[in-house]
């Protein structure tokens, strides 16, 4: 932290909160240079019982943190899940105020998370007052009884998690906010890496909050901002003084609360708790005494909630016979139980209403009860932190894309199947059979029923005629499905090939990239374009959508598989692996020959109108009368592999 320009204890903040407390002390106190430096640094702070803690504190928690924090929710977890869930609850994108400048975004979006992450940590730090079971663990923080900038860290493990928790849900939601709204113009206004507003506010002093400075802002400015004097209140131990400014930057919030406290003039404050025992700054007393205090708190507070239920006479005069009736009740909800031979543990990237059937089909076959993590991003990197001690047997992604991450960083464990490697074409599969792919999505051409000349569109290279010049709609290039899409271009034509295919697409574009693929039927439509390019099961999920416009949407197009004359029409896959430290390698296995068997194999087709896979299983009769199709034959992991060449090129021409 002293070397992260992010944390308050960084050196430079440390060094300008020095100078001002040496000003203020030989210009304000009229103490020598002497005096300043000796009051500074007086051994009664710095090494007292306190302070000596404090530090140790510091060591013990940065250790603690360093083996919780991945374990914890992360912001770029809950920011990728919130920022997919507008897509889903918006339907679509649409970017807000495009004519905006970037610098007024990025400010608005500076302010904007500087304001809510201020008034959160002003509601929860409330909370850790107010609330017996919280105050347990923060009464750590107020038992010091000599303040330095150190004792910013003097907290409870349990508080450093809630903070922790707390800061990643509103920098998550912030930045999915903005990055969804305003795209990549959101962008924060920093200095060194921190926010520009956290920058200035430790630059100026506030590492002196938790010192024996006393530095008073004035009562005007002390309703807006919190000083060093106010903070110093706080730890006061005088009754006068008790829950009063828990703001950090920002004083309205206390003000609103009721809670804001001026610092008229100098005071001398004694800080601490009242009724501090002695041996209040040993480890047991900071460690493991609040978490004690917590379950008598608890404890407590449950003999309350119990003895005011109706009944509770029985308990005090038949003892015996409600211990009885206890067990026995107990016994029979043990006994009547459902018991599972084995427990399979699954991290998907596949939304949970499209998994669902295939679990409860492979429950009811094998009597395996499975237990499902669900994130759209951040697996991976969840995966990498668990290493060994990771409960996951099986992986399963939406697209070649992720399958390839968890290859390459040596996830996934080889697996030896000849129920596998039959029912799953070669193309299709590892080359070292790490994973496997269980459906094809067929990346397809919709045009307009309106538009007639639309009839001559054979193939993906077509959309770059001019002839279609501001007629075609598109999701933005990057997203992994048009990826994979000109990675199988670079494979067929070349990079240049692909470049120039792009290039003349994107210049025939109606309006700039945007949306999901639902959005570029919804387009078509409403008379935005006439063309665009899909994954084929969303024309599945319009077409028996509960919604009466997605149907109209549906209705309005015809569907087009490309390349049928030579390659054949790009597909993409879901698949999945076993992870590489399972602990039930052979269920895991079981599994995925189930996700090639028939019984499953057909679900793709009538949970979410994707292709089997499996050359033996047909598809459902809603895919069959789309008609049938030639697939483009190339490795999918050769996609995978082009990937970072097709991002290239999408780059360079602006898709």
């Amino acid at each position: 932290p002293f070397m992260n320009p992010q944390k308050r204890v960084f050196v430079g903040y440390l060094g300008t909160a020095l100078l001002i407390a040496f000003f203020v002390l030989v210009i304000g106190a009229k103490l020598s240079f002497r005096a300043a430096f000796t009051r500074l640094f007086s051994r009664h702070v710095w090494l007292s019982a306190s302070a000596l803690a404090d530090y140790k504190i510091l060591v013990i928690n940065q250790a603690i943190m360093m083996g919780l924090a991945p374990r914890l929710l992360s912001k770029l977890v809950l920011a990728t899940l919130i920022f997919e869930s507008l897509h889903v609850w918006f339907d679509g994108r649409a970017i807000l105020w495009p004519e905006a400048p970037g610098w007024a975004i990025a400010g608005a979006f500076t302010v904007s998370l500087f304001l809510l992450d201020d008034a959160a940590k002003y509601l929860v730090h409330r909370a850790l007052h107010r609330w017996p079971v919280l105050w347990c663990f923060h009464k750590v923080h107020h038992t010091a009884e000599t303040l330095t900038p150190l004792t910013v860290y003097r907290t409870h493990p349990a508080e450093a998690v809630i903070f922790a928790l707390r800061a990643a849900v509103v920098q998550a939601v912030l930045v999915a906010g903005f990055l969804y709204f305003f795209g990549s113009r959101a962008e924060l206004v920093t200095i060194l890496g921190a926010n520009a507003f956290l920058f200035l506010f430790n630059a100026a002093g506030s590492n002196l909050r938790h010192s024996h400075v006393w530095i008073s802002y004035g009562p005007l400015v002390e309703r807006l901002l919190i000083s060093p004097a106010q903070h110093q209140i706080h730890h006061s131990i005088a009754p006068q003084h008790h829950d009063r400014n828990f703001g950090t930057v920002l004083a309205i919030w206390d003000w609103m609360g009721g809670s804001l406290c001026l610092s008229d003039r100098s005071e001398t404050i004694r800080f601490g708790v009242a009724g501090k025992k002695a041996s209040a700054h040993d480890l047991k007393s900071l460690y493991l005494t609040p978490c004690t205090d917590a379950v008598r708190c608890l404890a407590q507070q449950s003999i309350k909630g119990i003895s005011k239920m109706p009944g509770l006479s029985i308990l005090r005069s038949r003892p015996r016979s409600v211990a009885g009736g206890i067990s026995l009740v107990i016994g029979l909800a043990v006994l009547s139980a459902p018991v599972f031979a084995q427990e399979l543990n699954i991290y998907s990237h596949r939304q949970p209403f499209l998994i669902n059937p295939f679990i409860e089909a492979y429950e009811e076959e094998t009597g395996t009860k499975v237990n499902i993590v669900y994130a759209s991003k951040g697996l991976a990197q969840r995966l990498q932190a668990e290493g060994a001690r990771s409960p996951a047997d099986v992986i399963l992604t939406v697209d070649i894309a992720r399958l390839y991450v968890y290859a390459d960083k040596d996830l996934l464990a080889p697996v030896e199947s000849d129920t596998l490697n039959a029912n799953i074409p070669a193309h299709l599969r590892d080359p070292q059979n790490r994973w496997f792919a269980f459906s094809k999505r067929a990346r397809v051409i919709v045009t307009a029923n309106r538009a007639e000349d639309t009839a001559q569109i054979k193939r993906y290279e077509d959309l770059a005629d001019p002839k279609w010049r501001g007629r075609i709609c598109a999701r933005p290039g990057s997203h992994v499905y048009n990826r994979a899409l000109v990675a199988s271009f670079i494979h067929a034509k070349g990079e240049e090939g692909a470049e120039a295919w792009a290039k003349g697409m994107v210049e025939n574009l109606a309006r700039r990239p945007q949306g999901n693929d639902r959005a570029q039927v919804k387009a078509i439509y409403e008379g935005v374009c006439d063309i665009a390019i899909i994954n084929h099961y969303y024309f599945g999920k319009l077409l028996h959508s509960d919604k009466d416009e997605q149907r109209d949407w549906a209705a309005a197009v015809h569907l087009i598989f490309p390349n049928q004359d030579d390659r054949g029409t790009h597909i993409n896959i879901s698949g999945g692996g076993v992870a590489k430290h399972s602990k039930n390698k052979d269920e895991a296995v079981r599994f995925l020959e189930f996700l090639t068997s028939k019984t499953a194999q057909t679900l793709y087709g009538s949970v979410n109108f994707e292709f089997p896979v499996n050359p033996d299983v047909p598809p459902s009769e809603d895919l069959a009368s789309w008609g049938s199709f030639k697939e483009d034959q190339v490795p999918i992991l050769t996609i995978a592999e082009l990937s970072p060449e097709a991002q290239k090129v999408i780059d360079r021409v602006g898709w």
